[in-house]
């Protein structure tokens, strides 16, 4: 080890954690975990993300890193790992009330010359990626054009709110928007945030807004299968706040979308 280890947790975790044993990086580090998918393995390292029951009404996703690092003007050969950016947009979008995966700790700890990370994040219970939602559609039926339509109007909110901070997710796929299956069955409010973003690790802030859409709004459009044209168009007005008619630049943009998609 060449620096000494980094441990940062949320301060309604940090009991929790201590009590548990998990309040140091080693203790997460050699935590035997089945992979809940592939591990990643670009960028010179690799990363994987596994599922820990933290307690029993409590489950939690452990993404581990050595070496899985992005570069930038400030860190340009070295880098920083891609877990410590998605922590650090992960808090930031908490401040500003945009609903997004709640972290319990980012953890650091250099060995032998890599660089390791560990991201805890709490498990979305209750909640489904929209792709799953569409397929189970796609097989049992289309609900009503008004359940698809508030569906297609609370991800199009929360999308702009990235946007307005001029935050690009730069991975805008259905599996990585959770939806809220209890706000969708009552069709009313609820205290749970209806639909909510995952997998911030490769969000990056953008100088003009437009940008930010014409990534964001592109990869969503063309990983969307199964949607109609007609929703396809109604997602764009609702993200835009142009009601059913577009117009002048909202009006390229669809047409735009709808060639690539």
């Amino acid at each position: 080890m060449t620096k000494a280890s980094r441990f940062e947790s949320l301060p309604p975790w940090a009991p929790m954690l201590a009590a548990a044993g998990l309040d140091q990086f080693q203790a997460w580090w050699t935590l035997r975990l089945d992979e809940v998918e592939a591990g990643n393995r670009q960028r010179g390292g690799w990363s994987s993300v596994c599922r820990y029951q933290l307690a029993p009404d409590i489950g939690v996703f452990v993404k581990r890193q050595q070496d899985h690092v992005f570069r930038s003007a400030w860190h340009p050969l070295r880098g920083r790992l891609t877990a410590e950016r998605e922590f650090r947009i992960l808090l930031r979008c908490r401040a500003a009330g945009i609903p997004v995966a709640e972290p319990l700790l980012f953890a650091t700890q250099p060995v032998d010359g890599h660089q390791r990370g560990v991201l805890v994040t709490r498990e979305l219970a209750g909640y489904r990626p929209l792709d799953a939602l569409t397929a189970q559609w796609q097989e049992a039926g289309w609900p009503q054009r008004r359940q698809r339509q508030r569906v297609l109007q609370a991800v199009a909110a929360v999308v702009r709110r990235l946007h307005a901070m001029h935050l690009e997710h730069n991975c805008l796929y259905p599996k990585h928007i959770m939806v809220n299956l209890d706000w969708l069955a009552q069709q009313g409010a609820t205290l749970a945030a209806p639909v909510v973003l995952i997998d911030l690790e490769k969000c990056k802030w953008r100088l003009r807004r437009v940008d930010c859409a014409r990534r964001d709004l592109d990869s969503l459009n063309r990983r969307s299968l199964g949607w109609s044209r007609a929703d396809r168009r109604r997602f764009i007005g609702y993200y835009l706040a142009a009601g059913r008619h577009l117009q002048g630049p909202d009006a390229r943009l669809w047409h735009r979308l709808a060639r690539r998609g």
